[in-house]
C-alpha cells in the first residue's frame, strides 16, 4: 500500500518521451494528466481520446504526443503519479506512528481516502489498469508498495526480514487493496463490519514477523 519513486527524487514519478525542461512544460504535462483523469471519469476510457483529453486541457494534440506516444502510456502515467502522491501522503502520516498495527490501518486508511477523493485514482480504476497489459510488469504496482511497506516495517519496527516477510507482506497488499474496494462498494454499515474483519486479519499475517 506504499510506493516511491526513488528517496530524494523530486522529479516525476512517471517516464514521458520528452522530459520538460522548464516550469511552463511540467505545468503543461501536469495539465495533460489532469484532463486525462477527468475524461476519463466524465466519459469512460473507452471514449476518452488524445483529441478530447486536448481540448479539455486547451492545448494541441500534438502537445501530448510530444510527451506520450498514446493514451495507454497516459493512463500508465496517470497512475505513477497517483503512486508518488499517495507515497508522499502515507510517508507523512507514519512519521508519529509507534505501533506496527497502526501503521498497517494508516496506509489502509490513506488508500481509501485518496481511492474516494482524488480523480486520478478512479481514472485508473475505470481506464482497466489493473490489467496486466496495462503494467510495464505484471504486479509492479503491488511488488513496488510491498518492497517498501516491508523496509518501513523492518527499520521502524524491527521486523525481522527473510522471503517468508516479504511475501507475507505482498499478501497483505493485495489483501488489503482488495478489502478496500470491496468495503468502498458497500453500504456504510456493511463496510463498517468488512473493515472490522478485515484489519485484524492483515495484522495477523504480520504478527509472527514481528517483536
Amino acid at each position: 500500500m506504499v510506493t516511491s519513486s526513488g528517496a530524494g527524487d523530486p522529479g516525476p514519478a512517471y517516464t514521458l518521451r520528452r522530459t520538460p525542461t522548464q516550469n511552463r512544460a511540467n505545468r503543461q504535462v501536469e495539465r495533460i494528466l489532469d484532463a486525462a483523469c477527468a475524461e476519463v471519469v466524465e466519459r469512460g476510457y473507452d471514449a476518452a481520446t488524445t483529441s478530447s483529453i486536448a481540448r479539455r486541457a486547451d492545448i494541441a494534440v500534438g502537445s501530448i504526443y510530444r510527451y506520450f506516444p498514446d493514451k495507454r502510456t497516459l493512463m500508465q502515467s496517470v497512475e505513477r503519479r497517483n503512486q508518488r502522491r499517495y507515497a508522499d501522503a502515507v510517508r507523512e502520516r507514519l512519521a508519529e506512528v509507534r505501533d506496527w498495527r497502526q501503521a498497517v490501518d494508516v496506509t489502509l486508511d490513506t488508500f481509501r481516502e485518496m481511492h474516494g477523493a482524488d480523480p486520478g485514482f478512479r481514472a485508473v480504476v475505470l481506464s482497466g489498469l489493473g490489467d496486466p497489459d496495462l503494467e510495464m510488469t505484471p504486479g509492479e504496482f503491488d511488488d513496488e508498495h510491498a518492497a517498501e511497506f516491508a523496509e518501513l516495517l523492518a527499520q521502524r519496527f524491527g521486523a525481522r526480514d527473510s522471503p517468508e516477510f516479504r511475501l507475507a507482506v505482498t499478501l497483505a497488499i493485495a489483501m488489503g487493496e482488495a478489502l478496500a474496494h470491496l468495503a468502498d462498494r458497500l453500504p456504510a454499515a456493511a463496510a463498517d463490519y468488512v473493515l472490522g474483519e478485515g484489519r485484524p486479519a492483515l495484522h495477523r499475517l504480520l504478527e509472527s514477523h514481528l517483536p
